[in-house]
């Protein structure tokens, strides 16, 4: 009987190594294929830009995260910005645990969170994202919701993190957005992107 135990315990122990490295092969590999083009979407009530005073923008981004391996990725937002150029000055945040040791935890049970300024630095590794044009009032709404998250600093991955906060701020400035859940920052902003393609302008979100 211990011998069969042993070889069961064996096998299980086995597979899960292996599965585990599959996984980390596909994510490994599948995280750093080239995204899909950006998409620009103008939600501001006079598209024609004669009122401009009140004209806003952001933009949702994911990409690997901060560290060796990327993994698992990050979520944010850069604030009054709608190209890619001087990034380096743009103000932009995310919603992160406070400390790498509080990953591993937040998987399971909740932990304090921080907002993380200057959130691109050293996020923009295959770069993902939704430039976001909308008039002041919805902008002031969205920026908002930093404040919300600053003063209940739960963090749960899956729950409450990076990409419930992007979402959030989605969710208030009028894009379509999906349900919460866990789910890989690249992988929202792509599903984002195909929730909101019908609305994206004929301009290139590049430009």
């Amino acid at each position: 009987m211990a011998v069969k135990l042993a070889k069961h315990i064996a096998i299980l122990a086995l597979a899960s190594i292996t599965g585990l490295l599959a996984f980390a092969l596909y994510w490994g590999c599948a995280y750093r294929l080239p995204r899909t083009a950006p998409i620009l979407v103008d939600l501001r009530q006079d598209k024609t830009g004669k009122d401009s005073v009140n004209d806003r923008s952001f933009m949702l981004c994911a990409a690997l995260a901060n560290n060796p391996h990327g993994y698992p990725g990050h979520c944010y937002i850069i604030w009054d910005r709608r190209a890619l150029e001087r990034l380096e000055y743009a103000d932009s945040d995310g919603f992160v645990p406070a400390g790498p040791t509080q990953l591993i935890p937040s998987l399971y049970s909740d932990v304090r969170g921080v907002m993380a300024d200057h959130a691109i630095a050293g996020n923009m590794r295959n770069l993902d994202y939704i430039v976001v044009l909308l008039d002041r009032a919805p902008y002031e709404r969205a920026r908002a919701v930093r404040a919300r998250f600053m003063r209940d600093t739960t963090f749960h991955t899956g729950v409450r993190d990076c990409v419930s906060y992007v979402n959030e701020i989605a969710r208030i400035a009028g894009l379509k957005t999906s349900p919460g859940g866990f789910v890989y920052p690249l992988d929202y902003v792509e599903r984002l992107k195909k929730l909101n393609s019908q609305m994206q302008t004929a301009s290139n979100a590049k430009e």
